[in-house]
């Protein structure tokens, strides 16, 4: 049977929110798609995940064109994925191959087929027009699969508004307020910059010759010691993120402190619940199992037992309302959670109007 049975999210005829389409979104680990399949929703449209006979990751639209069932749930054989409803089973191509009833006559059947890119140990998913597919648009995340790094890494569908997620890391004011052990003067005090360049946006963190906070000197091993910090946020749309974490004796040029890179990936499942894929990496202490569950603990509890409950009531308390119908109060800190957000918007109306047009 399949790996995860999980109930598929209620769906309507017609999809709730406003999603960019021509881009690439992230899938999941590569390395979580073994020989079982996965059942997935992405902006509201229902993928199995597989891999065929040669390993290769594939992804089709994930119900069953007889009686609907959730195609992930199945099971994968002589490459081909079964339904685990009535046996039929459909290719990588999305067309069914084998009928296991009387007859055996194949269905004409032909399922939407998603491009779906195996890279920097992640699987990376294309929900609009196959044809625009260019993997060369893929953000570089390779220090992921880099083995001079170490990463610990995490995934969870956490409930809230995707973009809600993105503008949480943006701002790295919220850590003073929501995680204990991440409290820093650089956050609030220190100095911030927002720009954009082309279709990336960037928040930048500078504070020299402060504390970092307990939970990252304690990464860091700094704990006591006065350091220069740099932190610097790159969004890529829809929901990608980069941040540059770098921390060093007062002094030490920019480029040599000890770096810290992490990935926050936000792909929308519905308008109320989003897949987050998060990843930080060092390129010390490896191999050291104990220091890397301790930062994998650390890591999944600010995430998961602080970042997430409060992105999950205010959603909630949003009521489904349009962010900037609310009309919001914007505080300094809200410069890359705006601008993304109104470049987000901007690219979702120029697809729009080229769909509209063509």
């Amino acid at each position: 049977m399949g790996e995860e049975r999980a109930p598929v999210p209620r769906l309507g005829q017609e999809p709730r929110g406003t999603y960019l389409r021509n881009t690439w979104y992230v899938a999941g680990w590569a390395s979580d798609l073994g020989t079982q399949p996965q059942q997935r929703t992405f902006l509201e449209e229902p993928v199995a995940l597989f891999r065929d006979a040669a390993g290769v990751a594939q992804a089709i639209t994930a119900s069953c064109p007889h009686r609907f069932a959730p195609l992930g749930h199945g099971t994968v054989v002589d490459g081909a994925l079964m339904c685990p409803y009535h046996g039929l089973r459909f290719s990588g191509a999305g067309v069914c191959v084998h009928n296991p009833h009387p007859g055996g006559q194949l269905p004409d059947a032909n399922l939407q087929v998603y491009p779906l890119v195996e890279r920097h140990a992640l699987l990376w998913i294309w929900m609009g027009d196959a044809a625009k597919a260019d993997a060369l648009l893929i953000p570089d995340f390779s220090w992921l699969s880099d083995p001079k790094w170490e990463a610990v890494r995490g995934v969870t569908v956490a409930e809230g508004h995707y973009e809600l997620y993105s503008d949480n890391i943006l701002d790295l004011s919220h850590a003073n307020f929501v995680h204990p052990a991440l409290v820093a003067s650089a956050f609030t005090e220190g100095e911030r910059k927002f720009w954009q360049d082309g279709s990336s946006v960037f928040a930048e963190y500078i504070r020299l010759n402060d504390h970092l906070s307990v939970g990252i000197s304690a990464v860091m091993g700094t704990e006591g010691r006065r350091q220069d910090f740099y932190g610097l946020v790159q969004w890529h749309a829809p929901a990608v993120l980069y941040f540059d974490f770098r921390a060093g004796d007062p002094g030490t040029p920019r480029e040599e402190c000890t770096l810290l890179p992490s990935l926050h990936a936000f792909t929308p499942e519905t308008p109320d619940t989003t897949h987050y894929f998060w990843a930080t990496a060092r390129d010390y202490k490896l191999g050291d199992a104990e220091f890397t569950a301790a930062m994998r603990g650390a890591l999944e509890f600010a995430f998961e037992q602080e970042d997430m409950p409060i992105i999950r009531d205010s959603h909630r308390l949003m009521r489904g309302a349009d962010f900037w119908d609310l009309r919001p109060v914007i505080l300094g800190g809200d410069g890359g959670g705006v601008r993304a957000r109104r470049m987000l918007q901007r690219l979702i109306d120029r697809e729009r109007e080229a769909s509209a047009a063509a």
